[in-house]
């Protein structure tokens, strides 16, 4: 076999941090904060990467990946409105990166700005139409606001893009099954098929099929989700499958 072990190993995150330190003594530049906050960030010292992301932007403010890899980090700190900005600023030195909208999209999501959330998903698809996360996430949205046609179109594009998307399947079976569309059992068949040890995926089917009247073995699906540790399939279980063997 050929050796490829190398390709797999583990980045020494620790080792990096004491390499851009001294490097920094003799260079001290952009490149080399921002390398070693990337390096910091990685090693969950948020603290240290943000000073470092904030000296790499001081001495180049058109750093692009300082501000991206900075409103990241303010995104996971739940500082959102800083987060926003510093992508805001990569669009501004690039209105050509999907990767900026979606974040943006991702992080006003976060804030509720749905309508915002929408606008930048939009953008980062124009950009990036094989984005099959864009057109979920933008699809979730269109749901919470109640445009359910519009999120359906989404989930439908996400499929088409990425034709195991398991939870594309899911929440658009669920949506359908909402508006009465007798397609969602295709749907909920689906998940199963691609995940068939998944417990939800059985309730979920078995509450359809109950709720709808449609034709098949729920007490089946449900005692599956049952074996499969899914406890709310018990209730549900005891009421309606009690005599069934």
């Amino acid at each position: 076999m050929f050796g490829v072990a190398s390709f797999c190993q583990e980045i020494d995150f620790e080792k990096d941090v004491i390499y851009y330190t001294d490097l920094i003594k003799t260079d001290p530049s952009a490149n080399n904060y921002y390398f070693r906050g990337y390096t910091k960030y990685n090693l969950k010292d948020y603290e240290g990467a943000l000073e470092d992301y904030d000296k790499a932007i001081e001495l180049n403010p058109d750093k692009f990946e300082a501000y991206f890899s900075r409103g990241i980090l303010k995104e996971k700190l739940k500082d959102y409105t800083n987060s926003i900005e510093d992508y805001t600023k990569c669009i501004s030195l690039n209105d050509k990166s999907s990767k900026a909208y979606f974040n943006r999209a991702y992080t006003k999501s976060l804030i509720e700005d749905y309508k915002g959330a929408i606008e930048d998903y939009s953008k980062c698809i124009v950009l990036s139409p094989d984005n099959s996360v864009a057109y979920f996430n933008r699809a979730i949205l269109y749901k919470i606001s109640s445009k359910f046609e519009l999120a359906i179109n989404d989930f439908d594009s996400a499929i088409k893009i990425k034709t195991n998307f398991i939870d594309a399947y899911q929440n658009r079976a669920v949506l359908r099954a909402q508006l009465k569309n007798k397609d969602a059992i295709l749907d909920f068949n689906k998940v199963i098929e691609l995940n068939p040890e998944n417990g939800e995926s059985y309730y979920n089917r078995a509450v359809y099929c109950i709720n709808f009247k449609i034709e098949g073995d729920y007490c089946k699906d449900l005692k599956k989700a049952f074996q499969l540790n899914y406890y709310p399939a018990m209730e549900i279980l005891s009421n309606k499958c009690s005599k069934s063997k």
